[in-house]
C-alpha cells in the first residue's frame, strides 16, 4: 500500500494503471471532389470507395522510443503481456525502433522531465502523469499538444478521455484505456440479514440516490450486542473520499473552472448541497463510522470494519475489492448513489492517469503514431473484464456495474496548500458548517491553486 503525498489516497488506483499495447492508426483521409463529375448514374469507384488511410513509411533509425510509467511494464509472465511483448518486437523491426518501458517511483516522471527540459535532452517520449500534475507542467510549455498526432473522433478511445485530455483547448493526454473509477462496494450478507434493499434493484428501478443511501445507512447503523455503543455501521470511509463523492454525485466539484481560471468552489449551490449532506451524514445521522485519526490511518479504520462485517458500505476504487482476502462476507459493488442535482452516475477519482509527450522530444509525430501501434486496442475491454473479475464480487452485476463506472470517471484536483484535510474533517469531525470551513481556508487553498494549476508564481 502506498502513503499519500500531499493528497488523500492518491496512490490507491495506481495498482491497476498498465500499458496495454494495439492495433492500427485510424486517421481518416477525405476523397477530392472532380471539378467536372462524370454525367453518368453509376458510381465510379472514386466516389463509392474511400481509400484506406496510406501507411506512413518510417524508419527510426535504431533510435529509442522510452515509455516512462511508475507501474510495472508488460511481463511474459502473463497472456497479455507476452501478447504485448510480441507486438513490441514486431514493431521495432517494422519501424527500426527500439521499444523501452522505464519503471519509476511515483511522483518522478515530472521532475525527471522538468530536470531534462533544462538540459535541453528528452528524459522519455511517453510520459505518464496523474492529470494534477499535468496541468501546471503544460502551463509551463514541458509538454507539447497532440491534437495533429492522433485521430480523436475514432471511437476506440476511451470515454471521456477526449474531455480531460484536453488543457487550454488542445489536447495534451491520451491513453488507450481508462480504468479508474470509484463506487461503493456494499457488504451482501449483511443487507440480507438486515433486510436492506439491494442497490443492484433500486439501481434498476432508478431509486439509488441519497435518500435510499441514507435509509439504508441508518437501518444499518446499530447496537448489536446492547452495550451501549454502536459496533455497526451504514458507512465507512476516509472523510476526504466520502466528502468529494457526495460533492459529485451532486454535480459539483472541489475546484471549478470560471472565467478560465481554477477556483475553489465556494459558492456552487450544487457543492454546497453535498456539504451540507455530508455534514448530516456525520453529525446529524451518526451513520459514518468515526475518523479517529485524521490520517491514513483511518483508511486502514475503514478497510478492517468493513472487511471484518462491521460497516454496509464502503467507498473504494476498482481495485480495492482484491485486497479484502480475509473476508468472509460476500461484497457487492455499485455506483455511488446519484444527489438531486445529478443525472447521471459518476465515479470521481484523484488519480487520473493518462500519457504526455515532452515539449523536446524529436520526431514526436513518428514516436506517436508507432505508440498507437502498440496498443493492443481490440483487447481493452477483456483486460478489464479479467481485472473486474480479480475483485472478489459476489456475481455478475458487481462486474458489470464495474465496468460501466469508468465511462463516469471524473478527475478529482486537490493542489489546496494541504487544505483537503481541513476541510474534509473539520466538518465531519467537529460540526464546523461547510461555509465556516470554506470561508476560513479559501486564500490559502486559492494559492496553492493558483501555484498548481494557474502558473502563478508564489
Amino acid at each position: 500500500m502506498s502513503k499519500m503525498k500531499g493528497f488523500q489516497l492518491i496512490l490507491m488506483a495506481l495498482m491497476l494503471v498498465f500499458v496495454s499495447a494495439c492495433s492500427s492508426s485510424n486517421n481518416s483521409t477525405t476523397n477530392k471532389t472532380e471539378s467536372n463529375p462524370p454525367t453518368t448514374s453509376e458510381p465510379t469507384a472514386t466516389q463509392s470507395e474511400s481509400p484506406e488511410p496510406e501507411e506512413p513509411a518510417i524508419d527510426m533509425n535504431g533510435e529509442t522510443l522510452k515509455i516512462i510509467h511508475w507501474t510495472p511494464g508488460p511481463s511474459e509472465d502473463t497472456p497479455e503481456g507476452a501478447l504485448t511483448l510480441a507486438r513490441w518486437r514486431e514493431l521495432e523491426k517494422k519501424y527500426n525502433v527500439k521499444i523501452v518501458y522505464e519503471k519509476v517511483p511515483w511522483g518522478e516522471p515530472l521532475n525527471m522531465v522538468t530536470n531534462a527540459a533544462l538540459s535541453g535532452e528528452s528524459v522519455g517520449d511517453i510520459v505518464a502523469l496523474d492529470l494534477y500534475f499535468a496541468i501546471p507542467a503544460i502551463n509551463q510549455g514541458l509538454f507539447m499538444p497532440v491534437d495533429d498526432f492522433f485521430n480523436f473522433d475514432d471511437p476506440k478511445w476511451p470515454k471521456g478521455m477526449k474531455d480531460y485530455g484536453k488543457v487550454n483547448d488542445k489536447m495534451y493526454g491520451f491513453t488507450s484505456n481508462n480504468n479508474t473509477a470509484s463506487g461503493l462496494y456494499y457488504n451482501k450478507t449483511l443487507f440480507e440479514r438486515e433486510g436492506l434493499p439491494d442497490p443492484h434493484d433500486l439501481i434498476a428501478q432508478d431509486k439509488w440516490n441519497w435518500d435510499t443511501f441514507l435509509d439504508i445507512a441508518k437501518k444499518a447503523t446499530k447496537d448489536t450486542d446492547g452495550d451501549g455503543v454502536i459496533d455497526q455501521y451504514g458507512i465507512t470511509s476516509v472523510a476526504g473520499n466520502l466528502m468529494r463523492m457526495i460533492i459529485h454525485s451532486n454535480s459539483g466539484s472541489i475546484i471549478e473552472k470560471k472565467d478560465n481560471k481554477y477556483v475553489l468552489s465556494t459558492d456552487n449551490p450544487n457543492t454546497l448541497e453535498g456539504l451540507h449532506f455530508y455534514s448530516d451524514l456525520f453529525n446529524v445521522h451518526k451513520v459514518v463510522a468515526p475518523n479517529k485519526h485524521e490520517n491514513f490511518e483511518d483508511y486502514n479504520d475503514s478497510q478492517t470494519l468493513f472487511s471484518s462485517g462491521k460497516a454496509a458500505m464502503v467507498t473504494g476504487e476498482l481495485w480495492e475489492g482484491s485486497q479484502r482476502t480475509t473476508m468472509t462476507d460476500e461484497q457487492g459493488f455499485v455506483y455511488f448513489p446519484k444527489g438531486p442535482k445529478r443525472t447521471t452516475w459518476q465515479g470521481s477519482i484523484e488519480n487520473y492517469v493518462q500519457f504526455y509527450i515532452p515539449a523536446n522530444v524529436k520526431r514526436a509525430k513518428e514516436k506517436a503514431y508507432i505508440w498507437e501501434q502498440m496498443q493492443l486496442w481490440d483487447n481493452v475491454a477483456k483486460v478489464n473484464r479479467e481485472e473486474a473479475e480479480k475483485q472478489l464480487l459476489a456475481d455478475e452485476k458487481d462486474i458489470e456495474v464495474m465496468l460501466d463506472v469508468t465511462n463516469y470517471s471524473e478527475p478529482v484536483f486537490l493542489p489546496l496548500n494541504n487544505m483537503f484535510g481541513d476541510y474534509a474533517f473539520s466538518i465531519a469531525n467537529r460540526g464546523e458548517s461547510p461555509e465556516t470551513v470554506l470561508a476560513r481556508i479559501k486564500q490559502t487553498a486559492q494559492e496553492g491553486i493558483d501555484q498548481n494549476l494557474n502558473n502563478v508564481k508564489p
